[in-house]
């Protein structure tokens, strides 16, 4: 090869080394974040529930993950579903309900509800005052594949507050909660969150680090090979 062609090679070489080990320091920055994303949820939901109030309210963003305990009054024939959830090999749906409180209008998911259930007999009665404990969660982000909500044809995939509380004609409040399973009740399953937080930041990592090394050694003996 001659040393022109070398040089050239080297040079490319030594770039795509120098955005390797980049991609690498960022999946460990990613990995730091991310670890800490972890640590403050399971620290969140270990606490005992907190009795919501209205400092609470003013500092929700402060308790994501966090379960508050509230009293307030289902509005049952405002609910709404979202498809398609499976619990147990069971496909059914989230029930999606506003909890009326001195606060304001609080969206609750109250959990999994199989296809063939009946929401109009279920909730028959009128709505009693009640206590209920519930996690903090705040607009849901969706990823590509996820079908848009129509509120045409009453069709929910996912909680967006702006679009529930435009198709209920309620100002909910800009968060909701998921309640925590009844084990009275049969239906619906409450406590259907997701805790599990994907973190490989790490393997991405050591993957960009040992193309780096890889390509270190390729160039050591590329050099060897034409400079000895």
């Amino acid at each position: 090869m001659s040393i022109n062609k070398l040089i050239k090679a080297l040079i490319f070489s030594l770039l795509a080394m120098i955005i390797l080990l980049s991609l690498g320091t960022w999946q460990l920055e990613r990995l730091r974040w991310k670890s800490h994303i972890i640590s403050n949820i399971n620290k969140q939901i270990s606490l005992s529930p907190r009795e919501i109030n209205a400092s609470v309210i003013n500092d929700i963003k402060n308790y994501n993950y966090r379960r508050i305990k509230l009293e307030g009054t289902y509005i049952y024939n405002k609910n709404i579903t979202i498809y398609s959830k499976v619990l147990n090999g069971k496909v059914g749906r989230h029930l999606i309900i506003p909890f009326k409180t001195k606060f304001g209008y609080i969206l609750i998911n109250k959990g999994f509800i199989p296809k063939d259930y009946n929401i109009d007999v279920a909730f028959a009665e009128n709505a009693k005052k009640i206590s209920i404990n519930g996690l903090v969660k705040f607009q849901q982000e969706i990823n590509y594949f996820t079908p848009k909500n129509n509120l045409i044809t009453n069709e929910w995939y996912y909680i967006n507050l702006d679009e529930i509380s435009k198709f209920l004609n309620i100002p909910l409040l800009g968060f909701y909660l998921i309640e925590e399973d009844n084990p009275k009740e049969r239906y619906p399953v409450g406590s259907q969150y997701n805790l599990k937080v994907p973190n490989d930041h790490l393997q991405y990592a050591i993957t960009w680090f040992s193309l780096a090394i890889a390509l270190s050694i390729f160039m050591h003996l590329l050099w060897r090979k034409n400079v000895n």
